[in-house]
């Protein structure tokens, strides 16, 4: 059967509305290795933070469902021109000084893997942004960390203050 993927353009109710199913799929991704539940990937930190971060300028949510059932979700938000990841490593003056949309989450469940799910929920999630680049935060022993590598994502930063470790990845979305 196939997923019914569903773009959500800066509607911040419909990640509100969602947020206690959204979470519910998260905490059970985030339980797997690497992840491991360590404390900055618990429900409470998630729900907090996806709280304000649903009110950012440029928010987007897509979700997917296979007969009504959450799958899988990626959202993310613009970041200005200056704006950086807390705690990570400075990027380059180019990628520092450019407009970017910071990719939050993409989460598909573990039976969904392997089949293109993500992929397509990325691709939904960056479709016309206006960003120069898209940026996400990727922790290195993850199998999506080689995924996103392969689709062109390189390195740009690290987060080395708390395990598991990431990666800061950046991707043109917009030639010069």
């Amino acid at each position: 059967m196939p997923y019914e993927v569903a773009v959500n353009v800066d509607d911040h109710r419909a990640a509100l509305d969602a947020l206690d199913e959204l979470a519910d799929l998260y905490e059970q991704v985030y339980a797997e290795p690497p992840y491991r539940s360590a404390e900055k990937f618990s429900r409470p930190r998630f729900l907090a933070r996806t709280r304000d971060q649903a009110l950012a300028s440029g928010f987007r949510l897509v979700t997917a469902r296979r007969n009504a059932v959450l799958v899988g979700f990626a959202f993310g938000f613009s970041m200005m021109p200056g704006a950086w990841w807390a705690n990570a490593s400075p990027p380059s003056r180019t990628h520092l000084d450019a407009d970017k949309y910071a990719v939050i989450e993409l989460v598909v469940s573990k039976p969904e893997r392997r089949h293109g799910l993500g992929r397509r929920m990325l691709e939904h999630l960056l479709a016309g942004r206006p960003e120069r680049y898209a940026t996400l935060a990727a922790v290195i022993d993850a199998d999506a960390y080689d995924m996103y590598l392969q689709w062109g994502w390189e390195k740009a930063g690290e987060f080395r203050a708390e395990p598991p470790f990431s990666d800061v990845l950046v991707l043109p979305l917009h030639q010069d």
